[in-house]
């Protein structure tokens, strides 16, 4: 759903761009006017601002404020849309954590457990007192 929302937001002002600025950017001359406004729209989502067409005076007073315009709107726009997926992102992660925070901290527990066991040396583990070769478990029962 994020995919597809972003990829119709990025064609969208893409073809905005490609209305405003006729003009080819040198950097994507061997790939088309159209394919580089794509490109040009997706960099600018990405927070890198290119001001190409404002470099040649080909835009006219209306024009450079329609380009201010619709400069901020997808700068919003896009900002919004990448911090809700992350915030998203965030809260998924931290869904699945909790729900599994027990298993989780028991893991950690035993891989604790045996990192300061493979430390010690064969003199130690090889006392029975210390370590047994059976484990108790205990649990709690309840009596309601």
């Amino acid at each position: 759903m994020f995919m597809t929302f972003y990829t119709s937001l990025i064609l969208l002002f893409s073809l905005i761009w490609d209305i405003m600025n006729t003009q080819e950017v040198p950097i994507y001359r061997k790939i088309g006017l159209f394919s580089g406004n794509i490109l040009a729209t997706l960099r600018l989502s990405m927070g890198d601002s290119d001001f190409n067409c404002l470099y040649d005076e080909t835009l006219n007073q209306a024009q450079h404020y329609l380009f201010w315009i619709t400069w901020v709107v997808m700068t919003i726009f896009s900002a919004l849309i990448f911090l809700n997926f992350i915030i998203a992102e965030v809260c998924n992660s931290y869904a699945k954590v909790r729900f599994n925070i027990q298993s989780l901290m028991y893991k950690e527990k035993a891989g604790l457990i045996n990192e300061a066991e493979d430390i010690l040396t064969d003199n130690i583990k090889n006392n029975k007192i210390k370590f047994p070769k059976y484990m108790i478990s205990r649990q709690d029962i309840d009596t309601a």
